[in-house]
């Protein structure tokens, strides 16, 4: 069997979440991950997206009896918005907000990795609470009285960048589905934006909705 017929088994196998290459190191089989579904199991099922039943992606995971886990790349902060997720938030770029650089892992491996912002005037006082799991809905309910009430998001699937890749655990030809999240208070106050990037191999989305008359008739 020539090296390039290896290779390409390899490198499917990669692909396929099977196994891990490592430069000069070899090749190894990889943890088994199981896909999770987010959103509803089945269409009779009384569910719904991460947000809507659970609150987030730890309690629904949790629901479902799996080991969680948050890690932090980078320490929570509050910075300007700057002009970039200014636009995202659609607010002034010297607004504060909390920067939460984040990964959340099941069973021990990978499955996202978040880069949150919240308006400080909300949840700035969790500045500096990165250990441990605190709902971050139930908390700001309790403390400010407001409540999440409301979340767009807006998927793509690409191939991950090089430290997607490292923070994920995967190689840079496997695909991670890119959502980008927007968060509205019951007073209509847009307080979250999120972007998350998933591994492809171990998500699945699934989405329950009405369809209205006029398309029926």
């Amino acid at each position: 069997m020539s090296r390039v017929t290896v290779r390409t088994a390899l490198l499917r196998l990669q692909t396929g979440n099977i196994i891990d290459i490592v430069p000069r190191g070899g090749a190894f089989v990889r943890s088994p991950g199981a896909k999770i579904t987010v959103g509803p199991p089945g269409p009779n099922i009384l569910a719904g997206p991460e947000l809507k039943r659970a609150g987030s992606f730890i309690r629904a995971m949790e629901a479902q009896g799996r080991k969680t886990l948050v890690r932090f790349i980078e320490p929570s902060s509050i910075i300007p918005v700057g002009d970039a997720i200014g636009n995202k938030m659609e607010t002034s770029t010297s607004t504060q907000v909390l920067r939460r650089y984040r990964a959340h892992l099941v069973d021990h491996i990978p499955y996202r990795v978040l880069d949150s912002y919240y308006l400080a005037s909300l949840v700035g006082d969790l500045l500096g609470k990165d250990e441990g799991y605190i709902p971050l809905f139930k908390w700001m309910y309790e403390h400010t009285g407001e409540r999440a009430t409301k979340a767009y998001e807006r998927l793509n699937i690409r191939m991950p960048s090089a430290e997607e890749a490292t923070l994920l655990n995967i190689s840079r030809t496997q695909p991670v589905v890119d959502m980008d999240r927007w968060v509205w208070t019951a007073s209509n106050i847009l307080f979250e934006y999120s972007h998350i990037i998933a591994n492809a191999a171990l998500h699945e989305y699934a989405y329950s909705y009405d369809i209205d008359e006029e398309a029926s008739t």
